[in-house]
């Protein structure tokens, strides 16, 4: 109770006492009489603070001094008890006092409290119910019921054209988007703008969206807790943002996985599914060939075939994490002599020139993966050559340097890079054949097998890959 209330109430209180007092003095003795003079005191200043408690106080050391002290119903300070007892209930008014507008600053801190956390988990209820998109819009209409207009403003978009907004708030919300800092009426910083921005995350955090909340309208000046609060809203609003942006992130990249997990299967199921007829076509084509020249092309085309459908299983292969190199001792005679032999008629119309020592040291590779990076290269030099195609190998540095040149055009310097990358085309080159997987391939299988692969360019002007084979270490018996 405050107010005009308060200090009738610290009168009637002391009234009632003083008349309980007067009556019943014989019977209680003026000891006991006196210490109920307390009770207004008590009461008054515990339910209307200072000023009631201090009125009861005055009040009461008159009515005790009138009604009860002798000679009764008349003012005298027969000595210096009388002017403790004074002393006493102002004290204890004043004590009171404090202590009850104590309890009561933590009773309404305590409310206040409550019901932000309230707002704050009924705020979060809203962001966590229904779709992400559905609850942050859901979350803005209850904060435009509760605040007033607010609206959200994404990072480093300014509402230059937005007539809401004034110069000075414009300028609040790109102080906001660039510094993290809650801005503009009821803050520090810029306090005469119309509009309170506040970030969604807090300072040093990633992302600089702003919530934007227009001044009460009533006009008056937001307080330090509901500023405290408003943003411990926004903050949560910003984790829902990045709960959405990161679900968001979730479904695309799931999209992809499924989009590429598909194309893997459909290429795998592709280059099983042809082999079998391929392979039927090609033995045919083989025992004709002799005899009809039009056989031996058709079955050249053949091989060619059946190489592209070996790597379309090698790409799914890669791709799909499925490689387990069995690496061993591996000659590398034995390996070129079969990778050229392969290749037959592609080969054919070129110059070969093979310098592979046989004292070479044996290296360390899964031979099935190596003889499919040797074809690769040697196809892919002899589809680029000109009159002449070369493969060396020389032992350096506990590794088989293996390197695979042709005469033809090259491959640029800026182009380098990239040449590894699954259906990389040179920027014009009108060379023909290939599918443009088999460098990505010997890319793959290299990596697989714990080799190096690099391009440069060929002292006959071409291109020239370089593998690097690991020597195969045996230890003595």
């Amino acid at each position: 109770m405050r107010g005009f209330g308060a200090y009738l109430l610290a009168l009637a209180a002391v009234a009632l006492v003083a008349a309980t007092t007067a009556l019943w003095l014989p019977m209680w003795g003026l000891a006991s009489a006196a210490l109920l003079f307390l009770l207004p005191v008590l009461l008054a200043s515990a339910r209307g603070g200072l000023g009631p408690g201090l009125l009861a106080a005055g009040t009461g050391a008159l009515a005790y001094n009138y009604f009860l002290l002798p000679p009764r119903f008349s003012f005298q300070v027969h000595g210096i008890d009388n002017v403790v007892s004074v002393i006493v209930l102002v004290a204890v008014a004043i004590v009171t006092s404090r202590l009850a507008d104590a309890l009561h600053a933590r009773k309404v801190e305590a409310e206040v409290r409550a019901v932000a956390s309230a707002q704050a988990a009924h705020f979060a209820a809203l962001l966590g119910n229904g779709e992400p998109d559905e609850a942050v819009a859901a979350a803005l209409d209850w904060l435009r019921d509760h605040y007033g207009p607010a609206q959200m403003l994404p990072m480093g978009q300014v509402p230059d054209a937005e007539p809401d907004f004034s110069t000075i708030d414009r300028s609040a919300a790109a102080w906001t988007m660039h510094n993290g800092d809650m801005t503009g009426h009821g803050t520090a910083i810029m306090p005469p703008a119309d509009w309170t921005f506040l970030p969604l995350s807090p300072r040093g955090q990633s992302g600089g969206d702003v919530l934007a909340v227009a001044r009460p309208a009533d006009g008056k000046t937001r307080s330090e807790t509901a500023l405290a609060q408003l943003q411990s809203l926004a903050w949560l609003l910003g984790q829902a943002r990045d709960r959405l942006a990161l679900d968001a992130e979730r479904r695309t990249r799931e999209r992809l996985e499924d989009r590429d997990a598909f194309r893997r299967a459909l290429l795998a199921s592709l280059a099983h599914d042809f082999r079998t007829p391929l392979t039927v076509v090609t033995g045919t084509l083989d025992r004709l060939a002799g005899a009809d020249e039009g056989a031996a092309e058709a079955l050249d085309e053949a091989r060619r075939l059946d190489r592209m459908m070996d790597d379309l299983i090698g790409a799914a292969r890669i791709e799909g994490g499925a490689l387990a190199p069995r690496l061993e001792a591996v000659d590398l005679v034995d390996i070129v002599g079969d990778a050229c032999a392969t290749l037959g008629k592609t080969l054919a119309p070129l110059t070969l020139d093979r310098d592979v020592a046989g004292d070479l040291p044996l290296v360390a590779a899964d031979p099935i993966l190596l003889r499919h990076v040797l074809i690769n290269l040697l196809d892919n030099a002899a589809r680029h050559a000109e009159s002449r195609v070369s493969i060396s190998a020389r032992a350096a540095d506990g590794a088989v340097n293996l390197r695979v040149r042709d005469d033809g055009p090259g491959v640029p310097p800026a182009e380098r890079a990239r040449i590894f990358e699954r259906f990389a085309r040179i920027e014009g080159n009108d060379r023909r054949g290939g599918s443009g997987l088999g460098l990505a391939i010997v890319k793959g299988f290299a990596d697989a097998m714990h080799m190096t692969v690099t391009i440069e360019e060929s002292p006959e002007g071409g291109a020239c890959f370089q593998l690097d084979l690991p020597i195969r270490r045996i230890e003595a018996p």
